[in-house]
């Protein structure tokens, strides 16, 4: 009987990375509420902005998702975003993950987005269900304890920081994530430019 040869998978997303100065700046922002138990922080190496996740992968497929997404954004040009206030998702009340707002050309982010999604449906990737909103990740609450103390000291490092930056996006990145038992690990898989140049 023949057997197959399994095939490998990437766990994989498109990404705006963002610069070296920002992710200090929002490090910052995480710095005196690390010895808060209840929360996992992203770590300073892994802040950024999600595109699409799309979850494990056919690494054959790759060269036809890059090229697919390529022809997509062809046009699509530059967007400028800025980096400014925090929230939870869903609520204060019951919060699951800590962001930091987009503001800014975030319709131009919202139709990349939805660019993206619609380039990727022909090879088997769907969009996802829920609405897509723009935030970037910067710690998820394993457990309510505290949850109080936590809003208080993040409004106050927020406010003491202001705004996190700007930042003229004219990449975008298919991200592959490793998963390790110290979190997960991030190497870029391809650049698409956003402004008609071409691939990275």
């Amino acid at each position: 009987m023949w057997v197959g040869v399994g095939v490998e998978q990437f766990r994989l997303f498109w990404a705006i990375n963002l610069p070296t100065e920002m992710k200090t700046k929002l490090a910052l922002l995480q710095s005196p509420l690390r010895g808060m138990q209840a929360v996992k922080w992203v770590e300073q190496q892994n802040l950024h902005l999600t595109v699409k996740f799309m979850g494990d992968v056919d690494r054959r497929k790759i060269n036809d998702i890059v090229q697919a997404v390529e022809l997509a954004l062809a046009d699509s040009g530059s967007i400028s975003l800025e980096l400014d206030g925090t929230g939870f998702f869903p609520n204060s009340r019951q919060p699951r993950v800590i962001w930091v707002g987009v503001r800014g050309e975030v319709d131009k982010f919202l139709r990349l987005h939805q660019t993206v999604e619609k380039s990727l449906i022909a090879l088997g990737f769907p969009p996802e269900n829920k609405s897509f909103s723009p935030h970037l990740t910067v710690g998820r609450v394993r457990t309510p304890n505290g949850v109080g103390d936590l809003i208080n000291s993040l409004e106050t490092a927020a406010q003491q920081l202001a705004c996190f930056g700007r930042v003229d996006v004219t990449t975008i990145e298919l991200m592959k994530s490793v998963l390790t038992r110290k979190g997960p690990v991030y190497s870029v898989v391809a650049g698409v430019k956003l402004a008609g140049v071409g691939s990275k």
